[in-house]
């Protein structure tokens, strides 16, 4: 039994659309080797450089001692710079976003808002050894994981900014009578 020619033609041009049609709707993914492939890593890094500017400024009002003042004068200019490159890296690479804070990142800076002046020199100095030493470590791994060229190369030269952060807030943590083991011990939680 013969099928009209017709009728096969349509069949034939409606089974090699639908595979067209149904990539037409899949969800583009990136190619791994671009920035959006590393979009996650990118925007928290741009959201947790913006946390730093915030509790910076906060250490250059509220903090007592005045290495504590000039180590949060110095986070405000670096990491607001660092914000700045990795927001403008994600655009220039098409991935759009605005830098926003994620619930943890906006509890911690309320956190730190709110404690009194006599320890907010101690938490803010706590919080800057523990989420610089979480920061370096991870971008220590993007530049090994990233999937993209511009961000492992973004992430090795904010490495050492990080780390040298960490150096000074070990020593501003020292001069109030910090050492690793309170920090240790606390309670405050890393940046997120």
């Amino acid at each position: 039994m013969s099928r009209p020619l017709p009728v096969l033609a349509l069949a034939s041009l409606l089974c090699a659309s639908l595979p067209a049609a149904a990539r037409a709707q899949a969800p583009a993914t990136p190619p791994n080797d671009s920035v959006q492939a590393d979009g996650q890593f990118v925007r928290h890094q741009a959201a947790d450089n913006m946390m730093e500017v915030q509790l910076g400024q906060l250490a250059e009002r509220r903090a007592t001692n005045q290495m504590v003042k000039k180590f949060g004068e110095k986070m405000a200019i670096d990491h607001e710079k660092l914000q700045k490159q990795w927001t403008d890296l994600a655009h220039k690479h098409g991935l759009r976003f605005t830098p926003a804070l994620a619930a943890a990142q906006q509890s911690k800076v309320i956190g730190l808002r709110q404690a009194g002046r006599s320890e907010f020199d101690r938490e803010y100095m706590i919080t800057m050894i523990k989420g610089h030493t979480k920061d370096a470590a991870g971008l220590k791994a993007a530049i090994d994981s990233a999937r993209s060229e511009p961000v492992r190369k973004m992430a090795a030269y904010a490495l050492p900014i990080v780390q040298d952060h960490l150096l000074n807030a070990r020593a501003a943590a020292k001069e109030i009578g910090l050492d690793s083991t309170a920090v240790a011990r606390s309670k405050v939680a890393e940046n997120d």
